[in-house]
């Protein structure tokens, strides 16, 4: 019987479930939306939440200067980061998810990614689903200045704009 189990099996052994698990909230937090199946989907969708609401759980500390930062700050930081690198071993990913993603979310109590279903795949008919992050605005961290503006994008539209001025 499955009493009290949560989680979905997904045809795999827990060893093989949360490496896989781990390589897809790499993947998402790298490119900041993947496409997978809709239960893989499911399961990624608590796995992300859990690991941005590490970082979002430490509020002004994100917005600071890192090397700036009191001993107690610093402590709470540190172990919020080792708590995170216990699923996703790659530093850099951790990293990122704690100076880009969780500091978006600061005033959002949850709900940072969703799901998009797509259909069902071509070779074996499985259901596809798009995972992304709930777009939101990147609060100005202490002692940056602040960016000028969106740069124009290149190619088409560089030469449309050239065209109008012209």
């Amino acid at each position: 019987m499955r009493h009290r189990k949560a989680a979905r099996q997904l045809g795999r052994s827990s060893a093989h479930r949360r490496a896989m698990l781990d390589n897809l909230l790499i993947a998402l937090v790298e490119h900041g939306r993947i496409r997978t199946t809709t239960r893989k989907a499911a399961e990624l969708r608590r796995v992300a939440e859990r690991a941005v609401t590490r970082g979002v759980r430490l509020g002004d500390v994100l917005l600071k200067d890192w090397s700036k930062l009191e001993a107690e700050d610093n402590a709470r930081l540190v172990h919020a980061i080792r708590l995170v690198r216990r699923s996703v071993r790659d530093r850099t990913t951790v990293l990122r998810l704690f100076e880009e993603w969780a500091p978006r979310y600061l005033g959002r109590p949850g709900g940072y990614t969703r799901v998009f279903k797509l259909g069902n795949r071509r070779g074996d008919n499985a259901p596809m689903a798009l995972v992304e992050f709930v777009p939101a605005e990147m609060p100005q961290r202490e002692g940056q200045p602040e960016k000028a503006g969106k740069r124009r994008r290149r190619g088409i539209l560089r030469r449309s704009v050239a065209e109008k001025d012209a």
